[in-house]
């Protein structure tokens, strides 16, 4: 059995969500190692190894790099699992040189499989390091899971479109039913968002009484009712019962939404390398601020209840297993 390892470094959910949606579909023939140093990697191992997921335990695990250390550090640790641990592929999420350019002297070291997982990258990142060459020359396979439009890589010849990869594939969601409607409050991101979310579960709560208003997040916002906040992973088991998601617009909120058929009313936070505003236009609902939020969603509840619930979906994660499964292994010797 080949042993995949998955660079998913980065804060937030991202990262390790899309890693483990890949892992997840991967372990059943593979071994799989996620390197990663999101602050809520811990807890999400606990999960796992409670079988949360369909996935033989044994196959996934999470290598969980500390997120307090100095960059440095952490680049040094990064560079002494790639070459020195044991692994038939190399799979690269987001940061083509790694977060801190530490896989820049590695990449070329490497005779096994390497594979780039394209998200949107900021494009002055991209011109000021001169990736697209670089990446042309570094990476086999280049996967682009959904977002074709404005990403920088999708045209070179090794590079292949899948769908959005999220988390559970139509068949392993269970059927829903709320007899009422549900607006969910999806607090992903960096934790110091946290306590914005839980002000605005409380402002939505207030505002529509004949409505259960529920916030998803790891850690109990400040101001958030107790009785609205439900900690939960994997989040898309709870937004799936949603009437109306409210959240930011990063990659695993975005297209979950987009998966189920649930209008998403989007807050577009400021990250370094990734653009959300664009993608919130593109996929959501976005506004600016508590108020309009507040606005929109009046408008959308009155709507028919899941006019717009998506039937099936493809999970782009499960076609990208058999290509990158079908590279090539290096010759012996």
């Amino acid at each position: 059995m080949t042993t995949w390892l998955i660079y998913a470094l980065g804060g937030g959910w991202g990262h390790l969500n899309r890693a483990i949606a890949l892992g997840c579909r991967a372990a059943q023939q593979h071994r799989v190692r996620i390197l990663t140093n999101s602050p809520y990697a811990s807890w999400v191992q606990e999960q796992l190894q409670a079988n949360v997921l369909p996935v033989p335990a044994s196959h996934l695990e999470l290598q969980v790099l500390s997120a307090q250390v100095e960059p440095a550090e952490t680049s040094h640790q990064v560079q002494e699992q790639i070459l020195n641990a044991e692994f038939d592929c190399l799979i690269v999420d987001t940061f083509p040189r790694g977060l801190g350019g530490e896989l820049v002297t590695c990449l070329p070291m490497l005779e096994i499989p390497k594979v780039l997982i394209h998200r949107v990258l900021n494009p002055d990142y991209v011109v000021a390091k001169d990736l697209v060459p670089w990446v042309a020359q570094q990476y086999d396979l280049v996967l682009v899971p959904g977002e074709k439009e404005d990403t920088c890589f999708a045209d070179l010849p090794q590079a292949v479109i899948t769908e959005p990869w999220v988390m559970l594939s139509h068949p392993e969601l269970d059927p829903i039913n709320t007899p009422q409607p549900l607006v969910i409050i999806s607090a992903a991101g960096n934790p110091d968002e946290l306590n914005f979310w839980g002000e605005l579960t409380a402002k939505i709560q207030a505002a529509f009484p004949q409505v259960t208003v529920r916030c998803l997040a790891f850690q109990q916002p400040h101001n958030c009712p107790e009785e609205c906040w439900v900690q939960h992973w994997p989040g898309m088991t709870v937004l799936q019962q949603a009437d109306v998601i409210v959240g930011g617009a990063g990659y695993n909120t975005i297209f979950e939404a987009v998966a189920l058929g649930i209008p998403l009313i989007s807050l577009p936070c400021d990250r370094r390398y990734d653009d959300q505003k664009q993608r919130a236009i593109q996929w959501s609902h976005p506004v600016s601020n508590a108020e309009d939020a507040i606005a929109t969603l009046s408008v959308l509840l009155q709507a028919p209840r899941h006019q717009n619930r998506s039937s099936r979906y493809v999970n782009g994660a499960d076609t990208a297993v058999p290509l990158i499964a079908g590279l090539p292994a290096p010759l012996d010797g």
